[in-house]
């Protein structure tokens, strides 16, 4: 019975973001399940420190974490729980109508059984911004990440779970417009990452890979309406595995697509691109007897409906192939949404969030002879007060249900309480 109940749940969630996806244009960004909190120290929205030429934001939040199932493990769960201490330092430069912002955000994290191997962690972005005169418009963000936690950041998809070991991130993306009418332009958009692992896990579950990626996308803008762009772009992948025993993970892409960005009217805004994607594996297409690259439709993006002055509604959605280090699958394919709630009334604030997602292999595995299906669920809740201007405290609840043939499946449930001060 709690079986058929969990299915009927999952498929009236299902159900009701399919109807919002077919009623309104919408996507997704990639959904990580890697962790109950952000990498980033939330902003209480206060007025920034002038020092010098830069505008100062800094903040500090204490947390704590009880995990029920740390490992994400399937038969053998690890309850445990996690003080955490992490700190905010942002600087941002106005230039006229550009900016350049520095954010650093370093956590400490205290584990009541577990020894692991680095306590700390490191998260720093920096940002450019630029509009110039002559409708030329540059974008430059670098970002670095020294972790364990965030496995999202290297798989969005979902597979990789939290396993303890460290990982190194360095993401370079350069956006780039140029408008030569009033409704017309150009777009480049040149983005390279760089992910490097170190040791091996800690709770013994399979470790990844190191890898490198190289995205080129060049396009058309068109300016539908004043607070509405659109463009079309052509766009080229390269990823490469840094291990020569993984070298079935490297493939190509090319892909076309649509993207828009801006308000679709008073209460609707969007972020989307959708199209469609190539891939090749020459790998793996040689030497994994039925092997099939992945053709077909991609979907990265959103849309927020406001819900007055104090409260918005997000739907994501997300489809797409991701590399996999799942016994001969080179990659999975993802297909979820996602819908985000968020409340604010001055003192009080609240989120919640409901997220399904499906990942398929089309390689059944090489002793069981099964192809591997994942069904996640993640429902999540929070509320806050402000004490002051300058204090907030929240509570958090997270479940995280992965439902697939053993030894991948897990449940973890998650609650959170923080202390965060400063601006």
């Amino acid at each position: 019975m709690v079986e058929v109940s969990r299915v009927r749940f999952k498929t009236v969630i299902l159900s009701g973001l399919a109807f919002m996806a077919f009623a309104v244009v919408a996507g997704a960004q990639g959904f990580s399940t890697s962790s109950g909190r952000s990498t980033n120290v939330p902003s209480l929205g206060n007025e920034p420190i002038a020092v010098g030429p830069f505008l100062f934001s800094p903040a500090l939040q204490l947390g704590w974490e009880n995990h029920s199932n740390l490992w994400r493990s399937s038969s053998d769960p690890v309850e445990e729980e996690i003080y955490v201490a992490r700190m905010r330092f942002m600087f941002q430069m106005p230039i006229r109508e550009s900016f350049v912002r520095i954010s650093y955000n370093p956590q400490y994290r205290d584990f009541k059984k577990t020894v692991v191997r680095n306590n700390w962690e490191h998260n720093l972005t920096v940002l450019g911004d630029f509009a110039f005169s002559n409708g030329l418009t540059l974008g430059v963000d670098y970002g670095f990440f020294d972790g364990d936690s965030s496995v999202g950041q290297v798989d969005p998809g979902g597979e990789l779970v939290y396993n303890g070991q460290p990982f190194r991130r360095h993401n370079f993306d350069i956006n780039a417009g140029y408008w030569f009418s009033a409704t017309d332009g150009l777009s480049l958009n040149v983005t390279a990452t760089k992910v490097d692992w170190r040791g091996e896990p800690v709770s013994g579950t399979q470790s990844w890979f190191d890898y490198s990626t190289t995205r080129v996308r060049a396009g058309w803008l068109h300016q539908l309406s004043p607070l509405l762009v659109m463009d079309v772009s052509l766009g080229f992948e390269d990823y490469s595995t840094d291990d020569v025993t993984e070298t079935s993970r490297d493939h190509t892409a090319i892909t076309v697509t649509a993207g828009f960005r801006g308000q679709l009217n008073d209460v609707l805004s969007t972020q989307v691109r959708f199209g469609y994607r190539q891939t090749n594996f020459s790998v793996s297409a040689s030497a994994v007897p039925g092997f099939e690259d992945f053709s077909g439709l991609v979907v990265d993006g959103n849309i927020t409906w406001a819900l007055g002055s104090d409260s918005e509604l997000r739907l994501d959605l997300l489809r797409g192939p991701f590399a996999s280090n799942y016994d001969l699958n080179s990659y999975y394919t993802a297909t979820g949404g996602r819908l985000l709630y968020d409340l604010d009334r001055g003192r009080f604030f609240g989120q919640a969030r409901a997220r399904l997602q499906t990942n398929s292999y089309d390689i059944p595995d090489s002793i069981s002879g099964e192809k591997r299906s994942d069904d996640l669920m993640t429902l999540s809740a929070g509320v806050g007060f402000r004490v002051t201007d300058s204090v907030s405290v929240r509570a958090a609840y997270r479940h995280e249900d992965r439902e697939s043939r053993d030894p991948f499946g897990y449940v973890n449930d998650i609650f959170l309480l923080d202390l965060i001060l400063g601006y």
